[in-house]
């Protein structure tokens, strides 16, 4: 389906200005470095999750592998 009802409902409800600025704060996080990172370590934990998941499980893994890193990353904060 895409992102083209996205930019019909804007283009229709603000006209050509706010497709216009649409596309440019669409531009802007896609290509903030931040976004650029979460996008990669979203990634590379899927892999991971996939990795290890037995066949027809993969949900269970995903819940122990998110509650696992939200576990590490409130240990690492509590320290720093």
């Amino acid at each position: 389906m895409g992102s083209w009802p996205v930019g019909y409902l804007v283009g229709t409800r603000e006209g050509k200005a706010g497709l216009e600025r649409l596309k440019t704060s669409w531009r802007a996080i896609t290509s903030s470095p931040e976004v650029r990172k979460m996008a990669s370590d979203a990634i590379v934990m899927a892999e991971q999750v996939v990795r290890r998941a037995p066949a027809g499980g993969i949900s269970g893994a995903v819940v122990r592998t998110l509650a696992s890193r939200a576990g590490s990353r409130r240990d690492t904060s509590r320290a720093a």
